[in-house]
């Protein structure tokens, strides 16, 4: 078993790899690395330096940081939740983050800062509205996952309305909703990474209580937990990491869906294992799919949550069909 986990982080690796290097090089321009990477020596300002510095470098490490954000978000929520059909973009966290963003907008607070705990705050309050209806009502997980859709429905109509009600001040709303990378810049980027790397650590630091906690609330009290404060921990870590890769790419959703479900299929490995190859085949997943995203129409560019959609649709309906049997 250990050999086999051993392989398949080294397959992550290398994905990750390939797909950070393909999205560097790859795009309606090519860049050729031999001759950047002389430019950058040299301190040359050519075409091909000012493409990678304010282009292709921001766009990768976003890409990167969105996906490992995102699925590691998922795999906390679908242990905590004990439910393998809940992720951030299905239970109302994704669009409960871009609401909040869309609240900033309207107040006139775009500061990167400003923008990513607004993510959070609405992320937050997403996530714990799903937790507290699933004890109030002893929900099962059909009805946990409608009461998340129905929060998506809600959350999606009142951005609906703010941006028609303030079309100046939330005329960058448009690429948000169906997410992307094109407009990702340093600035707005760092604050996000920032928080996806301090909530990452944490989350890995805890990575044993939560194979405690999944094994159910009576397991867990027996062996000592005190199983809501942890839960509480869980929920507001994959609550940051929902919120801050959605406060730069948009409301991409189906990554924290797709990505644990296929780490489960391939291994049984549990604990930070898990999340490890969660989060390292989500980023390597949303980099190669942004790269397709200007690829596959170039010189015309799709956005890639739109490619995600494509992908993750009939994928989640394969899978609620199969429960369902």
């Amino acid at each position: 078993m250990r050999k086999n986990n051993s392989s398949i982080f080294l397959i992550g690796l290398f994905f990750l790899l390939l797909s950070f290097l393909l999205s560097l090089l790859l795009g309606s321009v090519g860049i050729k690395p031999t001759s950047l990477f002389l430019s950058l020596i040299r301190g040359e300002k050519t075409t091909e330096t000012n493409i990678f510095m304010y282009s292709r470098l921001p766009r990768t490490l976003a890409s990167l940081s969105s996906g490992f954000a995102l699925a590691l978000s998922g795999a906390m929520l679908q242990k905590v939740l004990g439910n393998r059909l809940a992720a951030p973009g299905i239970i109302g966290v994704n669009s409960g983050a871009g609401l909040m963003v869309v609240v900033a907008f309207v107040l006139g607070a775009v500061s990167p800062w400003t923008v990513s705990i607004s993510a959070f705050v609405g992320a937050l309050v997403s996530s714990l509205f799903v937790v507290i209806l699933s004890r109030k009502i002893r929900a099962g997980r059909s009805t946990l996952l409608l009461a998340g859709v129905s929060l998506n429905y809600i959350f999606g109509a009142l951005s609906d309305v703010l941006c028609t009600l303030y079309p100046k001040e939330t005329a960058m709303s448009g690429d948000f909703k169906v997410g992307g990378f094109s407009s990702v810049s340093m600035p707005r980027l760092l604050p996000a990474v920032l928080l996806i790397a301090l909530s990452s650590m944490v989350a890995f630091s805890f990575s044993k209580d939560l194979e405690v906690l999944s094994l159910g609330d009576d397991e867990a009290s027996a062996l000592g937990m005190n199983t809501k404060r942890m839960r509480l921990v869980f929920i507001v870590l994959s609550s940051i990491l929902a919120g801050a890769a959605v406060s730069f790419s948009g409301l991409m959703g189906f990554v924290g869906l797709l990505i644990p479900n296929g780490v489960k299929w391939v291994t049984k490995g549990d604990g930070s294992y898990y999340l490890s190859l969660s989060a390292l085949f989500g980023a390597a997943f949303v980099t190669i799919c942004d790269t397709l995203s200007r690829l596959v129409f170039s010189p015309y560019e799709v956005p890639v949550g739109v490619i995600l959609a494509l992908i993750g649709g009939p994928v989640f309906l394969f899978m609620v069909v199969r429960g369902k049997r």
